[in-house]
């Protein structure tokens, strides 16, 4: 075995994505996105992708600001266009491109450069903001948001993103009771508390093609191996 295969043995044995093999670590979840983020922090990038990493940062923080004044004007006014909300109608396109990715699209970190990984530790974050009830999106917005996490989750292959998820979508629920305790009333807008069926199906249906995929290529590398 070279030198250069046994490298690629080692990165492809300490890959965290969601195989029968892999060790997790749930105490991440907490430092997950800020952990991302600092893999551009690492490298100091220079010429053409220095240039890049400009165009996408403000580029990400400009789409995420408008979307966030869009919501707010909307809710100021209470204005409803009969087209829907520009940050829905954004939210909605990007889920229905998320679905059509083959599973694990997200998961090999040898193919995903660290502004990839640091770009969608800020659109996580932006996500996590449209879900929380301090935010102005209306039920169908943090539901949008909700999913779209969920189907990123699930495409970067790791448990602790998973996890990650889950304990936005519980603290969430359980500020979303709080609120509607306190501030009760006959006109209130009803908050989500669910992601849609077909959209659980769909993301049970992801993993169950990723985890099929991995054991019939263990058990081709197996049947090799005896050969």
């Amino acid at each position: 075995m070279s030198l250069d295969d046994s490298v690629r043995y080692h990165d492809r044995s300490s890959d965290d994505r969601l195989c029968p093999a892999v060790a997790v670590d749930s105490a991440a979840t907490k430092t997950t996105d800020a952990a991302d983020r600092c893999r551009t922090d690492d490298q100091s990038p220079t010429g053409t992708d220095a240039l890049v990493k400009v165009a996408v940062k403000t580029g990400l923080n400009l789409v995420f600001g408008l979307l966030h004044q869009n919501l707010s004007f909307e809710r100021q006014l209470g204005y409803r266009s009969s087209a829907g909300s520009i940050c829905n109608n954004v939210l909605q396109t990007a889920l229905d491109i998320v679905m059509t990715f083959e599973p694990l699209s997200l998961a090999d970190k040898r193919r995903l450069s660290p502004l990839a990984a640091s770009s969608l530790a800020d659109v996580t974050t932006f996500l996590r903001s449209i879900v929380s009830p301090q935010s102005c999106a209306d039920t169908d917005g943090r539901r949008l948001a909700a999913e779209l996490m969920l189907a990123i989750a699930t495409q970067r292959g790791s448990l602790r993103y998973l996890l990650g998820w889950i304990e936005m979508s519980l603290c969430a629920a359980v500020r979303l009771e709080t609120k509607a305790s306190s501030d009760a009333g006959p006109e209130q807008e009803p908050q989500p508390h669910m992601i849609t069926h077909a959209t659980f199906i769909a993301v049970l249906s992801q993993m169950k093609k990723a985890m099929v995929g991995c054991v019939t290529a263990w058990l081709t590398f197996s049947s090799c191996k005896l050969e």
